[in-house]
């Protein structure tokens, strides 16, 4: 698997590929947070695929449907791994990924921790994002205020994956239809399906 890839032996470029690798994906980050569309497409390869929990389908597609989603989502960051062998790497962002929005008349706050899992090339000089597929973990879904009146039962969440339930939930809500087959920790050999993917593809 590409994490059995010894860390901490880097030569000169491999230590800035992959601080360019790294700037390359919280950017990516940053500009779909705040809503800088043409930024954003800017790091990708035009062939490139994204698999989240609302759609699945080419770059364009997945920039065009983030401007049109009814909430404003934050992805706060605590670390991204780079495994890298030559012009291809591999890449893991732990995010946790917050959106406030109204659901049943109240304002609450929804938090979905999840692992953005990149496969990303140089190609022409450039390190561009070729995959984006997301791992869910674990959500919480809450008021945004102590006197809110927001609940979602045991009942309600038990219609969808654990690892995502509260996310599906509000999908639900606001009328979209949830992907219920996304890699996730309840489904340990989804997680290890697109590993190995990704690790023949990183040619490890």
């Amino acid at each position: 698997m590409f994490y059995q890839c010894r860390m901490g032996e880097n030569t000169m470029e491999d230590v800035m590929d992959k601080v360019n690798i790294r700037e390359l994906i919280e950017f990516e980050r940053y500009c779909r947070d705040y809503m800088h569309w043409d930024e954003m497409r800017t790091c990708y390869h035009d062939d490139a695929y994204v698999v989240v929990s609302w759609m699945k389908g080419g770059v364009d597609a997945f920039i065009e449907g983030s401007r049109k989603r009814p909430a404003p989502a934050k992805h706060k960051i605590f670390d991204t791994l780079v495994w890298k062998n030559g012009a291809r790497a591999v890449v893991e962002c732990i995010t946790a990924i917050q959106i406030r929005c109204e659901v049943d008349g109240d304002t609450v706050d929804l938090s979905t921790h999840t692992r953005l899992h990149y496969r990303v090339e140089k190609r022409d000089g450039l390190w561009k994002i070729v995959t984006m597929d997301a791992v869910y973990e674990k959500d919480t879904m809450k008021s945004a205020f102590t006197d809110g009146t927001f609940h979602a039962s045991r009942e309600e969440l038990a219609r969808f994956r654990p690892t995502y339930a509260n996310m599906m939930l509000r999908q639900v809500k606001y009328g979209g239809v949830p992907n219920g087959e996304m890699a996730g920790e309840d489904r340990p050999e989804s997680v290890r399906k697109l590993y190995e993917e990704s690790s023949r593809w990183l040619g490890v």
